[in-house]
C-alpha cells in the first residue's frame, strides 16, 4: 500500500544508472565559488555585473575543496583581502552563506527579487510583488515558470482534518489560487531528511524540498514530522512562455542564486513571530545586501511603494482579530450578512493565529438614499480610503450617474482632467466669423462609449436650460445636470448664450454591475459606505468648482488635483469629513507593538489619508499624463 502520493503528481522512479551521488555537497555552492572568486579578483563594470563567466581559476578552485569546507564556499569569506577589494558581494551572517546576482539565468531554485528601478512599479497594482522574494519551483522557458513568494507571512493558520489540535502557519504564496481562492494551491516546503518525507517530496535545491499539504499532514500523522517542520504557502506566481525573460529586460526583477541555509533561516525567523505588516521587507533587504545592491535598497527605502505594500499587508496578511482584515472596521450589509474583509478563504479553512482585539462592527444603514439616473455621488470620506490599493481614480471622486437599470449602474467621473483638449470650431451668428476654442477633456472611466457620440457634453447652466439647450439627466430639472450634443454646444457658443467654461466634456464611463451577492451597482456602494449621495441643493456649487479645471499637464497637476479635491469637499453632507479620531488596539505578532494610531501607516509617520492622496496623484500622473512619479523616498 502506498502511503504518500508523489508531490509532483508522477511516479517516483529509481534509475540507478543515471544517478550521480554528490554526497552532502551542493554543486550550486561550487558554482557560486567560481562566480564569486571571479568577482573578487576584479571589479566588473556596471554592464558586466550581471554576466556570469568562467575564469582560469576553475581548475585551481576545483582542487581546493577540503573536507571541512562542505559547501565549497567558506574559503572566499576567510579572505579579508577579497572582501575589502570588492563592493559587489557581502555575507551578513555566516561564512557558509552566499548569494550572487545570476543575471538572466532562470532555473529551479533561483530566487526572484522584486525590482525597484523599473519605470512602472507595483505601488498602484499588485502591491504584493513589490520587493518580493520568489523561489522558483519549476521552470520551462517554453511552457511555464512557477514560484512561491517566501516573504509574505500571515498570522493565519490552516485547519488540519486528520491531526487533532494541529495548526499550520500559512504564507501568502502568490496571486494564483491564493488565500482568497475556494481551492487554493498549497505547497509545503521543508528540509526533512527522513526517507519517507523525501520520497513524498520534490527537491528544489540542496536541503529544500516541497510536498503537498495532504502529504505533510500524513507525515505528521505517522510521527516523522511536526507541523512546525513545514512552511506552508497558499497560492503561487506564474509566468507563461518567455514572459519572465521579458520582464527581466524591463528591470522588473533581479535574479539571485543563494544557498539553502539563507532561505531556511529567513523562513524560520518569519515563523518565529515576524509581524505580517512588515511585509517581508527585511528578507528582501538581506538578499539585496548579499548580492551587493545595498545602495539601491537604501535609495529605494521607505518610499511610496513600500508604504503601499504595508497597507496591502495590513488588509490581506493580518487577520481581523489581529487588527487587520481590511483595515477599516467591518460593516453589516443590508442583506443582514456580516462582511469580514480579510478573512481570506470563503470555505473557512483559514483561522486567525492570534486574537488580541476584534474591531467593533459598525452598521451603517443608508436604505433611505436611493441612487438613480441623475444622482451625483462622491467617494467615501473615511480616513482609510476604500480606493487606496486599487481603483485609485475613484479616491475623492465625484461621479454623475447617467444610467441605472436592473443590470448596470453607469456613471462618469467629473473631477479627473485629462491631458488633452477638444478643438471646437464656433461660427459667430452675428459676424459669421469662425473661431476655434479648446475645451478641456475629462476622464470619465475606463469603458468607452459606443456609437458615434463617444464624448459626453454636459452643462448645468440656468440660462442654457431656459433656452432649451440639452436634456436633463434624471428628474432633477432645477438643480440637475444636463447632457447635450456638440451641435448644441456650437449653437450656444455661436449665439452668445454661453462661454466655453460653461461646458464639461467627458470621455469614457465607469460601470458597476448588478445581480450578484456583492454586485448591487452604485446603490450597493452607497449602502456599504464606499460612496455617498450628494444633496441636490449642492449640485450648482460643486459644478461651479469643477469648471475651474484645465487641460492636465505636469505643470498644473497639483493645481488640478486641488480643484478636484475642493469640488469633492463641497459635496460633503457633514461639517467635517474625518469620520473617526479614535486609535485602535492592534494585535499582530509583535508583542511590543500594542497601541498604535490606525491612521498611520505601520512603522512610519505617514498618515493613511495622505498616502491615499499620493496614490491618486500617482495614478493620475501614470495613467492620464503617462509620466509615473519616480518617488524614491
Amino acid at each position: 500500500m502506498t502511503l504518500f502520493a508523489s508531490a509532483d503528481g508522477g511516479d517516483k522512479i529509481n534509475d540507478e544508472d543515471e544517478d550521480i551521488d554528490l554526497g552532502d555537497k551542493d554543486w550550486r555552492a561550487f558554482r557560486a565559488k567560481l562566480v564569486l572568486s571571479g568577482i573578487a579578483a576584479s571589479k566588473p563594470s556596471s554592464s558586466e555585473e550581471r554576466t556570469v563567466t568562467k575564469t582560469n581559476n576553475e581548475s585551481t578552485l576545483a582542487q581546493q575543496g577540503e573536507a571541512t569546507d562542505v559547501d565549497g564556499i567558506g574559503a572566499i569569506f576567510s579572505s579579508k583581502e577579497s572582501l575589502n577589494d570588492k563592493e559587489y558581494f557581502m555575507t551578513p551572517l555566516d561564512p557558509s552563506q552566499w548569494a550572487y546576482d545570476s543575471g538572466e539565468v532562470i532555473e529551479q531554485g533561483t530566487v526572484i527579487l522584486g525590482g525597484v528601478e523599473q519605470e512602472y512599479g507595483f505601488g498602484l497594482r499588485q502591491q504584493y510583488f513589490h520587493k518580493v522574494a520568489i523561489l522558483v519551483l519549476d521552470h520551462d522557458e517554453k511552457q511555464f515558470t512557477k514560484g512561491i513568494i517566501l516573504n509574505r507571512p500571515t498570522d493565519l493558520t490552516l485547519k488540519d482534518d486528520i491531526n487533532d489540535g494541529v495548526e499550520w502557519n500559512v504564507w501568502f504564496g502568490g496571486d494564483v489560487q491564493g488565500l482568497a481562492s475556494p481551492n487554493p494551491d498549497i505547497v509545503c516546503l521543508h528540509s526533512l531528511k527522513d526517507n519517507q518525507a523525501m520520497r513524498a517530496s520534490v527537491p528544489v535545491i540542496k536541503d529544500i524540498q516541497w510536498t503537498t499539504f495532504e502529504n505533510a499532514k500524513r507525515l505528521v500523522k505517522i510521527g516523522v514530522a511536526k507541523s512546525s517542520d513545514f512552511w506552508v504557502f497558499a497560492g503561487y506566481a506564474g509566468w507563461g512562455p518567455g514572459q519572465l525573460m521579458g520582464e527581466l529586460d524591463r528591470k522588473s526583477w533581479y535574479m539571485v542564486a543563494t544557498d539553502s541555509q539563507t532561505l531556511l533561516q529567513e523562513l524560520s525567523r518569519q515563523m518565529a513571530g515576524t509581524d505580517p505588516r512588515d511585509a517581508g521587507l527585511d528578507t528582501w533587504n538581506l538578499l539585496m545586501s548579499m548580492i551587493g545592491r545595498t545602495d539601491t535598497a537604501t535609495e529605494y527605502s521607505g518610499g511610496f511603494d513600500d508604504l503601499m505594500l504595508k497597507e496591502w499587508a495590513l488588509q490581506n496578511l493580518l487577520s481581523k482579530e489581529g487588527g487587520g482584515g481590511g483595515g477599516m472596521v467591518s460593516k453589516i450589509s443590508i442583506w443582514g450578512q456580516q462582511t469580514i474583509v480579510g478573512v481570506m478563504d470563503s470555505t473557512n479553512n483559514f483561522l486567525p493565529r492570534q486574537s488580541l482585539l476584534t474591531s467593533s462592527v459598525v452598521e451603517k444603514e443608508k436604505l433611505e438614499e436611493n441612487v438613480g439616473e441623475g444622482s451625483l455621488v462622491r467617494a467615501s470620506a473615511a480616513y482609510r480610503s476604500p480606493f487606496l490599493l486599487d481603483d485609485q481614480e475613484f479616491h475623492k471622486s465625484l461621479v454623475l450617474i447617467i444610467n441605472d437599470d436592473q443590470n448596470l449602474s453607469v456613471g462618469v467621473i467629473l473631477n479627473r482632467s485629462a491631458a488633452k483638449g477638444i478643438d471646437v470650431e464656433i461660427k459667430d451668428s452675428l459676424t459669421g466669423q469662425i473661431r476655434s476654442e479648446v475645451m478641456p477633456l475629462h476622464y470619465g472611466g475606463q469603458y468607452a462609449i459606443r456609437g458615434n457620440n463617444v464624448l459626453l457634453w454636459l452643462h448645468c447652466s440656468h440660462d442654457l436650460k431656459s433656452a432649451g439647450i440639452g436634456s436633463k439627466i434624471g428628474d432633477n430639472k432645477k438643480n440637475g445636470i444636463y447632457k447635450c450634443t456638440l451641435d448644441d454646444v456650437k449653437i450656444a457658443l455661436g449665439n452668445g448664450l454661453a462661454k466655453v467654461e460653461d461646458f464639461l466634456v467627458v470621455s469614457g464611463v465607469s460601470v458597476w454591475a448588478k445581480g450578484g451577492t456583492d454586485d448591487k451597482g452604485m446603490q450597493g456602494l452607497v449602502q456599504t459606505g464606499k460612496f455617498e449621495l450628494i444633496e441636490k441643493s449642492k449640485t450648482n456649487d460643486v459644478w461651479s468648482i469643477l469648471l475651474m479645471q484645465g487641460v492636465l499637464s505636469e505643470f498644473n497637476l497639483s493645481q488640478n488635483l486641488a480643484i478636484a479635491n475642493k469640488a469633492w469637499l463641497h459635496g460633503s453632507n457633514v461639517e467635517e469629513d474625518e469620520q473617526d479620531n479614535n486609535t485602535f488596539l492592534l494585535g499582530g505578532s509583535d508583542e511590543n507593538f500594542v497601541v498604535k494610531d490606525n491612521k498611520i501607516v505601520f512603522k512610519s509617520d505617514v498618515k493613511v489619508s495622505d498616502l491615499s492622496d499620493k496614490a491618486l496623484q500617482s495614478w493620475v500622473a501614470t495613467f492620464l499624463l503617462g509620466a509615473p512619479l519616480l518617488d524614491k523616498q
